[in-house]
């Protein structure tokens, strides 16, 4: 139990107002407005509002694709295929949209170096998990590789909205983003 009843138990260095100008309060997650699992004290709610929209602790965001692995067998980089940009793939996986950019292939078998020839295309990937495998449509076929993901940045969808929060309390999640969009309580401080 903290000093006082009904607060958190909690000592700390790292107390920091939270607004717009120390970068804070965004609507674009970044690494740069993570706030870390802070505790979140309402000093103001009567003046302008009494919600406050936050991304809770530990949630992450869609995976992003850094690039492509080989899922471990003879064969697996087909043959028959050609440079080529935004070829389309199916996968065994979780995801939809992958296209890549086929930049090196063996000249005289057509296989592709998923190394330093395979690239992701920028186009409407969406839903893939590390681990995936995915078949690149075109030659024999059979060039299936392993997709490397990490979560990425939570989304501003994934955010939830607390409404009727008292002044002079704390949230009762322990948060990583603070929205301004739909963030309507004031003077607010974050600790950890």
């Amino acid at each position: 139990m903290g000093q006082f009843g009904n607060q958190p138990d909690f000592a700390t260095n790292d107390i920091k107002p939270i607004t717009i100008l120390n970068g804070f309060i965004s609507d674009t997650p970044s690494s740069a407005s993570f706030l870390n699992a802070s505790v979140i004290y309402i000093g103001d709610n009567t003046t302008i509002g009494n919600e406050l929209k936050v991304i809770p602790a530990g949630t992450v965001g869609p995976s992003v694709i850094s690039g492509f692995s080989s899922p471990g067998y003879t064969g697996s980089n087909g043959t028959g295929y050609g440079n080529a940009a935004a070829v389309a793939t199916t996968t065994s996986g979780s995801g939809t949209g992958l296209t890549v950019d086929i930049t090196r292939t063996d000249v005289a078998t057509g296989s592709i170096d998923y190394t330093s020839g395979l690239t992701l295309n920028t186009g409407a990937a969406q839903g893939y998990l590390n681990g995936d495998l995915v078949t690149i449509t075109g030659g024999d076929g059979n060039a299936v590789f392993r997709i490397v993901a990490s979560a990425g940045l939570p989304t501003v969808t994934q955010a939830v909205i607390f409404d009727g929060l008292g002044t002079g309390g704390f949230l009762p999640v322990t948060v990583d983003y603070v929205l301004a969009t739909g963030t309507t309580v004031g003077k607010l401080i974050a600790a950890r």
